[in-house]
């Protein structure tokens, strides 16, 4: 068998499929990549148990048949490979990988070695590839980290009529973004946060088709497909944690107050919650932070609306700053009090709402 494609087109396909792959695991056969051979086509498969890739690829090919190698190596092979074209040469125990003047032999290791992937022909639902991919990168941050927090640690994707909305919460803070239309598919999801990330970066322009298979869901878009082992577990009912008044309203540049942020943090007390204080009045949104290196302070202009006429709050810096970041242009910083949720929303994307519980202080 023998394949001929662009270096460039092998190296993204690769990369997406190999990055999934873990380099060591007590299943050797989880190591492996899978390379299928038919016409006109090179298919490369990988799973980390809880993720498969698959990557479809347009190249010359002569031949048909599975092998599989090492997918550490042959990414670092191809990763290095000096021309725009490589060209595959399988034989009964090598695999040849030639490009320009470097070419190199690895050892095969038989298909059967490799996990057995299975993806589905059909799908339920759809939806534009950009808007999943953004919906889900704007709310990723606020999923928990640590293992005992179980459903934290996933990000919620509610499909109902003809609607998409990604969910993420850790208890402290929690984030929100409604995607573009979808079509087809009626259910609640949990996805792990680990295969969200891994998702936001293989998706791209076109439909993604969506299916579902008992606790696992695909996504087919492109030239990848992805089966995304579900999570289990009650995710909590965050909407009513959501304040519904706010005795203060201010509006400014989110790069303004990101920024401040950022540099007041500086000498916040890493022991204490990177506390940053938060005080408004007239108008004046000013940020203090003190700890054993010193004290630091900001004053931006807002434009500040609600019945209370000034309120005094702390927050976690980078709870602050997170909630923030997915936002361009102004946004609308929403207080309900000094110990209740606060809500941040984007006036130029209203799809987005983030919020953050204050810390407590005295």
């Amino acid at each position: 068998m023998r394949v001929h494609l662009a270096t460039k087109t092998l190296t993204e396909a690769l990369g997406h499929v190999e990055r999934i792959i873990p380099s060591r695991s007590s299943n050797p056969g989880l190591s492996l990549l899978r390379i299928a051979f038919t016409e006109g086509r090179l298919v490369l498969s990988g799973s980390n148990l809880d993720l498969d890739v698959r990557a479809v690829v347009e190249a010359d090919v002569r031949g048909e048949g599975e092998v599989a190698v090492p997918a550490s190596v042959l990414g670092m092979v191809v990763r290095a490979l000096p021309a725009d074209d490589v060209t595959f040469d399988v034989g009964d125990a090598e695999l040849e990988v030639a490009s320009g003047t470097f070419a190199t032999k690895l050892q095969l290791v038989p298909a059967e070695n490799a996990p057995v992937l299975e993806f589905p022909d059909a799908f339920e639902g759809e939806i534009e590839g950009i808007d999943l991919a953004k919906a889900l990168d704007h709310v990723r941050y606020a999923a928990a980290v640590a293992d005992y927090q179980a459903v934290f640690r996933g990000v919620r994707l509610e499909l109902h009529d003809g609607r998409t909305r990604a969910v993420a919460t850790d208890g402290f803070r929690l984030a929100s973004y409604h995607a573009a239309s979808s079509t087809g598919l009626d259910a609640d999801l949990l996805i792990p946060g680990r295969s969200v990330d891994e998702l936001v970066k293989l998706l791209g322009p076109g439909p993604a088709r969506l299916a579902l298979r008992g606790n696992q869901l695909t996504v087919a878009n492109g030239a990848f497909t992805v089966n995304a082992k579900l999570m289990e577990g009650a995710f909590p009912d965050y909407e009513r944690v959501i304040p519904a008044q706010f005795p203060v309203k201010v509006t400014l540049s989110a790069d303004a107050l990101a920024d401040a942020v950022a540099r007041v943090a500086v000498m916040a007390d890493k022991s204490a919650n990177h506390r940053v204080d938060i005080f408004i009045k007239d108008g004046v949104l000013q940020i203090t932070a003190e700890g054993s290196y010193g004290r630091a302070q900001e004053a931006i202009d807002v434009l500040q609306e609600g019945s209370e006429a000034e309120i005094a709050l702390a927050y976690n810096a980078k709870y602050l700053a997170d909630a923030v970041s997915p936002i361009d242009g102004d946004l609308q910083l929403q207080l309900s009090g000094t110990t209740t949720p606060s809500v941040a929303t984007d006036l130029g994307d209203p799809a987005y709402l983030a919020m953050v519980v204050p810390l407590r202080t005295g």
